[in-house]
């Protein structure tokens, strides 16, 4: 029951990446500080979502672009890391659980393909009801739009939650004593992958800069 009200917590959440309020709340920052809230943890909640802010960052859904879908997959890592950390490996829990995010954002990249190839025939009939002036068949398949992603969210978080609930503590269990020590500079590690990744953007920001000031001069 837990999972099924934190799949629907996380794919409420998502609604808000492209589909409905884009107000920024599925921002890993705000997203897994959020899911730390639920689950008893908001110092942990947050450290999770600032490390996958940074990671994701440098990735923006814009216009028909497709990236690996990073707020999900932070929200379902974070929810596992919340779940599993207590346990006596932290630093390989995140290790595992981080490579995990990576592998489920590019699944997740596919669901977003499959929702925008269906939510264009939906658009098909949306004008086509705005010609024949059916407002309320045109509202009635603009709410369907959304329930048909907030139910594949919803699908893929449950899936996603179960597998890893099973399968990743027997395998931290068998791999932690080897690695728990060597790894414990994962969070660093995860914090310098991010900035690399947000290199170009700060770059581009300081480029920009340099030559306005030079423009102005």
């Amino acid at each position: 029951m837990e999972l099924l009200l934190l799949s629907g917590f996380i794919s409420l959440l998502s609604l808000d990446i492209t589909i409905a309020f884009q107000i920024l709340i599925s921002s890993p920052i705000f997203a897994c500080s959020l899911l730390g809230w639920l689950l008893g943890d908001v110092w942990l909640g947050f450290e999770m979502g600032f490390l996958f802010q940074l990671l994701w960052l440098g990735r923006m859904p814009v216009g028909a672009y497709i990236v690996p879908e990073g707020n999900i997959a932070s929200m379902i890592a974070t929810s596992i890391i919340l779940l599993l950390i207590p346990g006596k490996f932290p630093n390989t829990t995140l290790a595992i659980v981080f490579i995990e995010a990576i592998l489920i954002s590019y699944l997740g990249a596919t669901l977003t393909i499959i929702y925008r190839k269906l939510n264009g025939k939906i658009l098909n009939l949306v004008l086509r009801e705005v010609e024949l002036v059916h407002f309320n068949i045109m509202i009635f398949l603009e709410i369907g739009s959304m329930f048909i992603y907030f139910f594949g969210a919803f699908i893929f978080t449950y899936l996603s939650l179960i597998v890893s609930l099973k399968i990743l503590p027997g395998i931290i269990s068998v791999v932690g004593p080897t690695l728990e020590e060597p790894i414990f500079v994962v969070k660093p590690l995860i914090v310098g992958i991010g900035l690399a990744s947000i290199y170009p953007l700060l770059r581009d920001a300081l480029h920009k800069g340099s030559r306005k000031k030079i423009e102005k001069n």
